[in-house]
């Protein structure tokens, strides 16, 4: 019986080991099989010694040194070349895979090579540098030749020591390796580099063309010189006998770049030497001062971590700020240490808040908190009020008054009150006494009404509907506290665009709660406080056709700087007296125009037109009569106000509080009511 079978490449390993045993009858690939080997039956039996007969596991025999060459193995001693091994078919199929496996080429190295260690020794002196590079390369690709860049091509190759099959080549800006070997090879090179002097310093540099990190140990001609290697991650010297060894650790690309000069002797260190300038800012407050000291120190020679100060007598320290300040305290005997967190050299500052005691009609002492232990010190010191007190100088002692124009801004941008006495000092010794005299406090305005615009509207049965609206700037005072005229109802009250609820006191005055008012740029702005009321003549009374009204305007408890009253009368009337004069008298008097004196929420109002303020008037006064009329089970009557009548004018500058206000006008032809 013949049977085909199909091998992979694993038999085509075992047809190279047994080649002479297949001899010329050995199989070929079929062209389009993909490297794969096609045997017949008896074939595979001669080669593989498998009896298709024999039941059970399969025993084959192969000769040690076909097993030598399966593995890859050298020769084992004890063991004959023609000693045979036998194999169950498993274990005889293993030793053909792994054979195969170890003969399938690997994936190529990342790099062709890489560097395992690098040394450069160099003897430098003032005419030249020699170096001695000992590399050891490490090269992974195996097949062709390989370039390796080891010296840039400026320096001077005096020998080389290569491993045999390595050749050393120029090419372009490098010297280079050029071999076909593959593992580690020792390099050493052995060349000299031109050294250049400038202002007292010499040096020497050149490129790595190899990456890694190196070593670099250098011996330089005398034991005082200052030795510096440009990035090196560590470096020590030592100087002995006339030279000084130098030992430095570069990192991958970094050029060896060394500088050396002959080395200064260090001077003996000073001892510390501080100046220091003050600029101290006190403000006279009631029974206080209160200050603010900033202290400039210089601090020379040696740096110092605690800084010291003496404090006034009776001064008690608040904050002590400054840079990198770790601690601050004072002691029983005034002593203001503060520790900085790291020494420090030259300029440093101190910003220091404190305050003392101050007895008003007293002379006090200006506190200047002084810095101890400084070679000299200077200040200046600027005064300034933070109450109604009057403040002289009196006899001073290791200071000089001068105007505030010549104290330093830095003091000056620490208040934005006026300076009322400056002083500068120099010395040890200053005394400034003060003496401080205060005064009684006159009481100012704390709510003041800008301006208010009444709009009135009167009715020929004498009833008038009136709208006014305030302008008021208020600082603390609670209420806007007005008397109404009498016979009036009040009807709504807004402040600030918000309905307000009012009260009244025992005295009958209508109390209408304030808001405080916001602070502009410059002073407190104004809001509007609305009152809406009515005025009726009496239950069952009516007005005349013809006689004078009187008009009463509320009394404020604060001054209103600008009042304006619109009036509207019925059209139908006539208000002139004798030849035409006007019928009009009283403290408000009628004008043409109302003056132009602010810009408030008063004077909006004023801008607004007459016939848009009415006929907002005249929808809520409707509503008010509808409303009362659906309470009382009646039908509502429409009554018009005067939107279309006769238009006044009247004004008074300046109403003090308590002041009443009034104005009358003699009228006739008015249709009465019946």
């Amino acid at each position: 019986m013949k049977r085909k079978a199909t091998i992979l490449v694993v038999i085509c390993a075992m047809v190279l080991v047994w080649g002479g045993q297949v001899g010329a009858a050995a199989p070929k690939a079929a062209a389009g099989d993909g490297g794969q080997v096609t045997l017949s039956w008896d074939q595979f039996v001669k080669i593989t010694g498998y009896d298709p007969t024999k039941k059970g596991g399969q025993v084959i025999t192969v000769k040690w040194a076909e097993i030598e060459k399966l593995l890859d193995v050298k020769k084992i001693d004890r063991v004959g070349a023609a000693a045979t091994v036998d194999l169950p078919w498993t274990e005889f199929r293993a030793l053909l895979e792994y054979s195969v496996k170890k003969g399938k080429p690997g994936s190529p190295p990342p790099a062709d090579y890489v560097v395992t260690s690098g040394a450069y020794d160099g003897v430098l002196t003032e005419k030249g540098a020699a170096f001695t590079a000992v590399i050891e390369i490490n090269i992974l690709r195996e097949k062709g030749w390989k370039r390796i860049p080891v010296l840039p091509a400026t320096v001077a190759l005096r020998s080389s020591k290569l491993p045999e099959g390595v050749h050393l080549n120029v090419q372009g800006s490098s010297y280079e390796l050029l071999t076909e070997k593959t593992g580690k090879i020792p390099v050493e090179l052995v060349f000299e580099v031109a050294v250049t002097k400038s202002g007292g310093t010499n040096s020497v540099t050149f490129t790595r063309t190899l990456p890694g990190s190196s070593v670099v140990k250098l011996t330089v001609d005398g034991d005082k010189v200052d030795v510096k290697v440009s990035g090196a991650q560590s470096l020590s010297v030592n100087a002995a006998q006339g030279k000084t060894a130098v030992a430095a650790a570069l990192p991958t690309g970094k050029p060896v770049q060394v500088t050396w000069e002959r080395a200064i002797p260090k001077a003996p260190a000073a001892p510390t030497k501080l100046y220091a300038e003050t600029a101290t800012l006190v403000s006279v407050a009631d029974g206080l001062l209160l200050c603010q000291e900033s202290v400039y120190f210089n601090i020379l020679h040696t740096p110092v971590r605690e800084l010291k100060l003496t404090v006034p007598k009776g001064a008690s320290v608040l904050t002590v700020t400054g840079p990198g300040l770790q601690d601050w305290r004072v002691d029983k005997d005034g002593v203001l240490s503060a520790t900085l967190s790291r020494e420090t050299i030259g300029s440093y500052a101190l910003q220091i808040a404190y305050e003392q005691a101050a007895a008003a009609q007293a002379s006090a002492p200006v506190p200047v908190i002084r810095a101890s232990g400084v070679e000299r010190e200077k200040g200046f010191v600027a005064v300034v009020a933070l109450a109604n007190v009057e403040i002289e100088a009196g006899k001073v002692v290791g200071a000089t008054a001068i105007d505030a124009n010549r104290l330093p801004g830095t003091l000056t941008a620490m208040t934005n009150q006026p300076i009322l006495l400056g002083f500068r000092y120099v010395g040890k010794t200053i005394d400034i006494p003060l003496n401080i005299r205060r005064h009684g406090e006159v009481s100012v305005l704390a709510t003041v009404a800008d301006s208010v615009v009444f709009t009135g509207m009167q009715l020929s049965d004498g009833r008038r509907m009136t709208k006014a609206t305030y302008s008021v700037r208020n600082n603390r005072r609670q209420f806007l506290r007005m008397a109404m005229p009498v016979g009036t109802e009040i009807w709504s009250v807004s402040v600030a665009g918000k309905a307000a609820t009012p009260g009244k006191d025992t005295e009958g005055k209508v109390l209408i709660p304030l808001v405080r008012s916001k602070s502009g740029s410059s002073e407190l702005a104004a809001f509007p406080v609305t009152v809406v009321y009515v005025h009726t003549p009496g239950e069952g009374k009516t007005a005349p056709a013809s006689g004078t009204l009187r008009v009463d305007l509320p009394v404020c408890e604060v001054p209103v700087m600008h009042v304006m009253y619109n009036l509207y009368l019925p059209a139908e009337g006539r208000y002139t007296k004798g030849w035409g004069a006007s019928a009009f008298s009283g403290p408000v008097n009628v004008v043409e125009d109302f003056a132009s004196m602010s810009t408030s929420a008063g004077a909006a109002v004023v801008a607004r037109k007459p016939s848009q303020e009415a006929a907002q008037m005249q929808k809520r006064f409707n509503k008010r009569v509808d409303a009362q009329a659906r309470a009382a089970g009646a039908t509502p009557i429409r009554v018009s106000l005067p939107v279309k009548g006769t238009h006044f004018k009247l004004q008074k500058i300046l109403a003090l509080p308590g002041d009443k206000l009034w104005f009358e006008v003699g009228y006739s032809g008015w249709k009465v009511a019946r």
